[in-house]
């Protein structure tokens, strides 16, 4: 199995052969059909696990695909499909069609997918997240973990009560990773800050977000954090309305809370969706891990500046700090599917 780093160098060399693509079968197992396609033809969605206007996950994943359309101007399909068995059916039903690349906007679609890409060997699945990997189903690590880190830090820094709340939405790897490096960043400052944590039983459920969080900032939180889909919204409605810190994931979400958020880890994946393309043009796509870090473009920390402004230059500088040295292995932060 290979894993492939993304680079924004690797991506500037991918555009260097737009519009031309080459044909014929590739020794790797790529397809000559690709190579004979025009981009603008290409037959591309992706089934997301929240509405695409969730102002989170969802969204996210929605938009990444449209601004991919944008530049190769083929129509994006976006399908929500949220249980294991419409993951399957809405997957199979677009490889029945033709599809040449689908897009499972979570780690929780590849059992589904695996279920099915055996019998659709012309149709690639990839996975934000995942263990699976074939030759034509491939899994996309977006190393959120590292900054997550940097959040949890922040956080044990900012606390006066000793208490921070957080919340995913799911207990798989691509949830469980960044709540876990949010805890070891308050536990490197501080081991006896408490982190009460929840997990969502929908993270579709705006409601249960919003009653997970508040029942943390009623419990004594003053900092709290969430990685939830849509539930997320609900987090934020409750920091607001107690006028509680918030760090955020996935999208900015400051406009939402501009009182209350003081930074979000934010995710780009028409960088993802770009890499894609370009693979699968080039008869390349499948059997890999892609791994997308701040150093691709697809992560990115986006501040409040207002607040910013507000907290402690020692907790603002963190960022600036913390980041090399975890980048370099100085501070270990475990990846998606190790040491935890």
């Amino acid at each position: 199995m290979r894993k492939i780093v993304i680079s924004v160098l690797v991506l500037l060399l991918a555009f260097v052969a737009l519009p031309v693509f080459a044909g014929g079968q590739q020794e790797d197992g790529g397809s000559a059909e690709a190579g004979m396609m025009k981009a603008e033809d290409l037959k591309i969605a992706v089934i997301l696990p929240s509405s695409p206007t969730d102002g989170g996950w969802g969204q996210v994943g929605a938009n990444g695909l449209k601004a991919a359309a944008e530049i190769y101007g083929f129509e994006p399909v976006i399908i929500e499909a949220a249980t294991a068995d419409l993951m399957k059916r809405e997957g199979e039903a677009l490889a029945q069609e033709g599809f040449n690349i689908i897009f499972g906007h979570g780690g929780q679609y590849a059992k589904p997918f695996s279920e099915i890409s055996g019998d659709y060997p012309n149709t690639y699945f990839i996975t934000a997240g995942g263990d699976v990997v074939t030759e034509n189903q491939m899994v996309a690590e977006f190393v959120l973990e590292r900054l997550s880190y940097i959040q949890g830090a922040m956080a044990a820094k900012l606390t006066k009560t000793k208490k921070i709340g957080g919340i995913v939405g799911g207990s798989f790897p691509a949830y469980t990773k960044t709540s876990r490096a949010f805890e070891m960043g308050i536990k490197s400052v501080d081991p006896d800050v408490e982190f009460m944590f929840g997990i969502t039983q929908n993270s579709a459920d705006m409601n249960e977000g919003y009653e997970l969080t508040l029942s943390q900032i009623n419990a004594g939180a003053d900092i709290v954090w969430s990685n939830a889909n849509q539930a997320s919204m609900g987090s934020i409605k409750a920091a607001r309305e107690t006028d509680t810190y918030m760090f955020g994931m996935v999208a900015d979400i400051q406009q939402e809370a501009p009182d209350q958020v003081i930074a979000s880890c934010v995710q780009d994946f028409n960088v993802l969706y770009t890499y894609a393309i370009e693979q699968y043009m080039d008869g390349a796509l499948g059997g890999e891990t892609v791994v997308l870090d701040v150093d691709s473009g697809a992560i990115s920390w986006v501040w409040n500046e207002a607040l910013k402004k507000v907290i402690p230059a020692n907790v603002a500088a963190m960022f600036k700090d913390m980041l090399p040295k975890i980048q370099s292995g100085e501070i270990y932060v475990p990846g998606e599917n190790e040491g935890w």
